[in-house]
């Protein structure tokens, strides 16, 4: 009763058909894996606590003084980093210091825009005439070309009457 119980749960919990139990036990037992090549080096026997190679030298102690020493002085310089603007420090000596330049190239130099005067001539395009007050306004265009006019929003919707059912 105990095992239906369990089997009934599980099967509770397909997301899809590939998620069954039974495709589960197949993933598990190596039946999915039939036919694939293994993994390298399984075939292999497993390494042995003989083979692996000794400790490293940890080299002198004036080396290691020196470079916990470099180490604290980065930590230091890391707190505390340069303001904005600063100077920058000198560039290490590497291969490429002479082709990577050391600053962004400078902003373009724009040509300088032209003087603006006091008017209402400045405003318009070079070669074009200022419009004069005493022409008449252009006509409207025809009725045919113009939007319709906007819905009146003001008023709610009207839905139609529902009548009650079996009454």
């Amino acid at each position: 009763m105990a095992a239906c119980t369990a089997l009934l749960a599980l099967a509770g919990c397909v997301g899809s058909p590939a998620e069954g139990p039974f495709e589960f036990y197949r993933q598990i037992s190596g039946e999915a894996l039939q036919g694939r090549p293994l993994p390298p080096g399984l075939d292999e026997p497993g390494p042995k606590l003989g083979s692996v190679p000794q400790r490293p030298d940890r080299g002198p102690a004036g080396i290691r003084a020196e470079l916990s020493s470099l180490l604290a002085a980065n930590r230091a310089a890391a707190a505390n980093p340069q303001p904005p603007g600063g100077p920058l420090p000198e560039r290490p000596p590497t291969e490429g210091a002479a082709v990577v330049p050391a600053a962004p190239p400078p902003p373009p130099r724009l040509a300088p825009a032209p003087p603006i005067g006091a008017g209402p001539a400045t405003l318009l395009v070079p070669g074009t005439e200022a419009p004069r007050m005493d022409e008449a306004a252009p006509e409207a265009p025809p009725a045919e070309l113009t939007a319709p006019p906007p819905p009146g929003l003001s008023a709610p919707p009207s839905f139609p009457p529902i009548a009650p059912r079996g009454l």
